[in-house]
């Protein structure tokens, strides 16, 4: 846990889903940021730490820890950048490429898996990077942590010193674990708030959009509930615990 004041200097940025706005700071190779609907930080330390029960490299996503920045709940993790190194969403890259929206050139296509082949051969072709990978690791943990905020702001790419490409870590998973899901009535049970839940951007359904790519990880199931259940208790837990022992792809 970390316990930080942090000036208004360090405030890079303002940015968020149409459904709110998250303050972020960056200050000595930390990114911080506040809570906006409660509960983003306890998602993002949850669903990091769940990967390390996993057999993806640390390199493969972002480490999360939860703290409390200028007396507000939030997290912090380290800056992922080498010297050298740029980071550009998918969304940006495409937006400076072809002066268009991605998300509004995908409505052309009628069918997920068209969408994923449209997207998948866009970046081959300009970025010589294969994406299938990166999306199948993402899609398989958005399917257990039910996140609802995976746009393409929310996916990145690396650019390199000699100009190369390579995908970014898996970040930014607040809005996850039924955090910030307006459709949710806690008076009900988890099962009933779980089916309100809608994916992003190949398809509404998690399942689909991990199928279109395959599983992109294996997960120790039983010791990654023991640690969850040592975990101190909050809604997130309760959701996370839930779909680790109801999914059956691990």
């Amino acid at each position: 846990m970390f316990c930080e004041m942090i000036d208004d200097a360090f405030l890079v940025s303002m940015s968020g889903t149409s459904e709110g706005t998250q303050i972020k700071y960056y200050k000595d190779g930390y990114w911080y940021k506040k809570d906006s609907f409660g509960g983003e930080a306890v998602a993002e330390y949850l669903s990091s730490r769940l990967l390390t029960f996993s057999d993806l490299s640390t390199g493969d996503y972002v480490t999360y820890e939860c703290g409390n920045l200028n007396g507000a709940n939030a997290c912090r993790s380290r800056n992922f950048l080498q010297e050298g190194e740029s980071f550009i969403t998918l969304y940006r890259f495409y937006q400076l490429s072809e002066g268009r929206k991605i998300n509004e050139d995908l409505l052309r296509y009628e069918t997920p898996e068209k969408r994923a082949d449209f997207v998948l051969t866009y970046f081959s072709k300009n970025c010589a990077l294969d994406l299938s990978d990166y999306f199948s690791r993402i899609f398989t943990l958005d399917l257990i942590i039910l996140n609802e905020d995976r746009h393409f702001n929310n996916l990145g790419l690396i650019s390199t010193e000699n100009g190369t490409y390579r995908s970014a870590p898996i970040f930014d998973n607040g809005k996850s674990l039924l955090v910030g899901n307006l459709s949710v009535n806690r008076r009900l049970p988890l099962d009933e708030n779980i089916k309100r839940v809608t994916a992003r951007p190949f398809s509404g359904s998690h399942r689909k959009n991990m199928e279109l790519f395959g599983k992109g990880f294996t997960l120790d199931k039983e010791k990654a509930i023991a640690w969850l259940t040592s975990e101190p208790d909050s809604y997130e837990k309760s959701v996370l615990l839930y779909q680790l022992e109801h999914l059956d792809i691990f």
